[in-house]
């Protein structure tokens, strides 16, 4: 079964959170005459209470295959794990709505063909699968669902595509991301996990008299196992991969000095920079075209993925977005 959750997981990540919130509104007058069978109305567009619980099915299979029927019951940050589920699905068919809005207002059209394409090729990769099949006659889940699901990954490959074909083609936006920009750093670093470790390896750092070496330091009170043993090598570290607060101070500090200490998620770092390179930098050692053209297609897809969540979450706050959750049924979302 984890072959039907997998596309609705990979769409999340592409998309991003940016409000977690489905209740959150623009200011822009409310629909009148909202008929009671919408779980929401993003514009002009109602999305039935019946898509939901489709949806809320493909998305909730795994999940309490793996964890047992009791999993919707247990609370983080105050909420059931099944209420954090439904918002969830209701945020992610927002989504879908808005950018689905988006494509067609570019006048970009679903191929059909693709479609149904699409929908052959899955249902012969399950044609054996009786519970699947089971799984799908007890929620509905039938021909018509199927192929508004790979529309709506079509849909959200095409949103995807045009990102990065606009950044790729903009010289524009070509010359912010790599004139006078590093694209990568090279760092050693030493990870401690309190404030007592911190101030003893700072002491030994510091010694007047007989300073002790960065590397050796990190070999021996480094909490970063992996980098450690290296002596705190990262090697080089494409910008934009690291925590912001730890990458502020590598692109900032002067090459072969210790940083003071940075505090991140992880714990204190004591960042060493050994390099760091722009593209002409790059170009200048002689790195290999192709290598080249890996990294700067990497900083591309990271940009192009900014690029989405931005333009999404303009398309957010100017929609008027009107749930109705309380249409939710808890014995009819329950799927037990």
């Amino acid at each position: 079964m984890k072959k039907i959750i997998l596309i609705v997981i990979m769409t999340m990540l592409l998309i991003g959170c940016s409000n977690d919130d489905p209740d959150n509104t623009s200011d822009v007058d409310q629909v009148e005459d909202v008929p009671n069978t919408s779980i929401v109305v993003v514009n002009d567009k109602e999305i039935s209470i019946d898509l939901f619980y489709k949806y809320y099915a493909m998305q909730s299979y795994d999940f309490e295959k793996e964890f047992g029927a009791s999993v919707w019951d247990i609370e983080q940050d105050g909420k059931t794990m099944k209420e954090i589920r439904q918002e969830q699905t209701l945020d992610y068919l927002i989504r879908i709505a808005l950018i689905e809005s988006y494509i067609e207002d570019k006048n970009l059209e679903v191929n059909g063909t693709i479609i149904d394409e699409a929908y052959g090729k899955y249902m012969e990769s399950i044609k054996n699968d009786a519970e699947i099949k089971t799984y799908f006659e007890e929620n509905g889940i039938d021909e018509s669902f199927l192929k508004q699901f790979l529309q709506d990954q079509y849909y959200l490959r095409i949103y995807s595509d045009l990102r990065l074909e606009e950044i790729t083609n903009d010289p524009k936006t070509q010359d912010v991301l790599f004139t006078d920009k590093y694209i990568r750093y090279k760092t050693r670093h030493i990870l401690l996990d309190s404030q007592e470790s911190l101030n003893e390896v700072l002491s030994l750092l510091n010694d007047e008299e007989n300073p002790a070496d960065f590397s050796d330091v990190a070999r021996l009170y480094s909490i970063h196992a992996t980098s450690a043993v290296k002596g705190g090598d990262l090697g080089y570290i494409l910008v934009g991969n690291m925590p912001e607060a730890y990458e502020k101070v590598a692109l900032e500090i002067e090459p072969y000095t210790v940083s003071e200490p940075v505090q991140t998620e992880y714990g204190y770092h004591l960042i060493f920079v050994d390099d760091r390179q722009m593209l002409q930098d790059m170009i200048d050692t002689g790195m290999p075209e192709e290598e080249i053209d890996g990294y700067k297609a990497d900083i591309i897809k990271d940009y192009a993925a900014q690029e989405m969540l931005r333009i999404y979450n303009e398309m957010e706050a100017q929609a008027v977005i009107i749930p109705h959750k309380e249409l939710l049924n808890e014995d009819a979302v329950d799927g037990e």
